[in-house]
């Protein structure tokens, strides 16, 4: 009679484990969809923010080729050197939106995650504030190796309008 009384009470006790774990799982569940949402979330604001900064930089792009053409205008320079000025601004605040949307993310889920990944995501934010110092060297490498070619307009160190 014993060894039944025993044989129930671990097998309820087993039910109830099992139940328990069951629900423990389907909170965890909850959570990994709840996590994911959120990281969907972040990259539709960080696709956003990209396409802000893809915008300035055709700006960027518009704003040179104006600079390079009033180069050979003395008053010309002075609103090229104001619209570059503005663009630097606009790329800055975008830069800056954008750096300031992927922390403040990213801090919130660190914190709904209780500090389990927050040591991979300060490593990964570093890794992409690297690989971004990095891209911003090579576009200007590009910009100075592109632009170092011999200019067809000057003859014999004179501009080719005087020797006409």
């Amino acid at each position: 009679m014993l060894t039944l009384w025993l044989t129930a009470a671990s097998v309820a006790a087993f039910v109830m484990l099992v139940l328990g774990v069951l629900l423990w799982l389907r909170s965890v569940d909850r959570k990994l969809v709840q996590l994911i949402k959120a990281a969907e979330a972040m990259e539709r604001h960080a696709g956003a923010a990209a396409a802000q900064t893809c915008e300035l930089m055709e700006a960027a792009s518009k704003t040179l080729k104006t600079v390079q053409r009033q180069l050979d205008d003395a008053s010309g320079m002075l609103k090229s050197v104001q619209r570059i000025g503005e663009t630097v601004d606009h790329t800055t605040r975008a830069i800056s939106a954008l750096s300031g949307v992927l922390s403040e993310t990213t801090e919130r889920y660190v914190a709904k995650s209780g500090g389990k990944y927050q040591r991979h995501l300060s490593e990964a934010l570093d890794w992409a504030e690297v690989g971004y110092t990095a891209w911003q060297f090579w576009q200007t490498k590009r910009k100075e190796n592109r632009n170092s070619s011999a200019c067809p307009d000057y003859v014999k160190g004179h501009a080719s309008k005087e020797n006409q």
